[in-house]
């Protein structure tokens, strides 16, 4: 695939400005989320790290809103947003590549891309389009199929009532699902469903869902990464001074760092804890390769859909072409090294 020149003029969005309020001497944000816990934490460090010169406030927001966060935050209605961003799919696909792309990135390689590569220039190219700028703020990382019985093929899931969240909806109708429920964006009840995708092991114990879904299916391409993102209004981040900007980046990546460790923590614990409440699966093959081929094909679809799908796709797959080899005799041969050395 030829890579395409990339477009750093004309996609500006009209941006309305939020304006910070000043509120004796303290520059105060406001900042939605469908994630209250995430965002009193960012909230608490900016204010002890500044001494309080910049405060966030933060406004709760039920767990199917975040789709409006985009269009909220870029009006200038509220200064931020923190969730993830894959909620802004039906705006932008591109936007869920930056959440989770099905068979794509690791959260170590989606960071990589976005810290030290050109992930960055493409997330604000990106954004600039939409009215914001957008950091990483966690990942809650890969995450198994759910079911309520062993999946044995591709036919379970293509005929039964599955549930998915961003690109994940994406590539199950790629798939060829009979009947999906993106559960972002809609109020579902999870014990209509056969089988779903979207929670972790530790978010699965603190729900209670394990009872009801006790079969875990590994390694599942639908959901390699659930990152998390800070989003600002565009024209409020360039109207801040050059001191805040550091310090909250600084910020943010501090609290990426703390909640990537925490989420790992948690779900490893969460596992032991449950024991033999948890069967854990292999995924059948035909389901992967499935999977894989309905990923291709979701990519390609933000690929042709205009010039910033085609640079934000391009960008990440030769990113991912760069780096692939290292991942597999890097950290995937460690792995499957000391898995087969504990395993005596």
């Amino acid at each position: 695939m030829k890579r395409r020149t990339l477009l750093g003029t004309g996609l500006g969005a009209m941006v309305v400005a939020g304006t910070p309020v000043q509120a004796q001497s303290a520059t105060v944000l406001r900042l939605i989320s469908d994630r209250p816990a995430a965002a009193q934490a960012f909230a608490e460090r900016v204010t002890r790290i500044s001494g309080g010169s910049l405060r966030i406030e933060v406004q709760s927001a039920s767990a199917t809103d975040p789709a409006g966060f985009l269009a909220t935050v870029s009006d200038g209605a509220t200064d931020m947003y923190l969730s993830a961003e894959e909620a802004f799919v039906g705006t932008d696909a591109a936007f869920g590549i930056f959440s989770s792309m099905p068979g794509g990135m690791s959260p170590s390689e989606l960071e990589s891309w976005i810290l030290v590569a050109d992930g960055r220039f493409i997330w604000d190219i990106l954004g600039e389009a939409y009215g914001v700028k957008s950091f990483l703020i966690g990942d809650d990382g890969p995450m198994p199929i759910w079911s309520k019985v062993p999946l044995s093929g591709a036919d379970d899931l293509l005929n039964g009532r599955v549930g998915s969240v961003g690109l994940g909806v994406n590539v199950m109708r790629a798939m060829g699902a009979a009947d999906i429920v993106d559960m972002r964006a809609n109020a579902v009840d999870v014990a209509s469903l056969d089988a779903f995708e979207g929670l972790s092991v530790a978010q699965m114990a603190e729900a209670g869902l394990l009872p009801r879904f006790p079969h875990m299916t590994t390694a599942n391409a639908g959901r390699p990464t659930s990152s998390l993102s800070v989003g600002f209004n565009l024209a409020v981040w360039d109207g801040l001074s050059e001191s805040d900007q550091l310090l909250l980046e600084s910020c943010m990546m501090a609290q990426h760092g703390d909640h990537r460790s925490k989420s790992l923590h948690d779900s490893a614990f969460a596992l032991q804890a449950a024991g033999g409440d948890i069967t854990s699966h292999e995924i059948p093959q035909d389901i992967w390769n499935a999977q894989i081929t309905a990923s291709n094909t979701v990519m390609l679809e933000i690929i042709e859909s205009g010039d910033l799908g085609a640079d934000v796709g391009d960008a990440y797959l030769y990113f991912i072409g760069d780096v692939a080899r290292w991942s597999e005799i890097g950290e995937s041969a460690f792995f499957l090294g000391r898995k087969g050395a504990l395993s005596k």
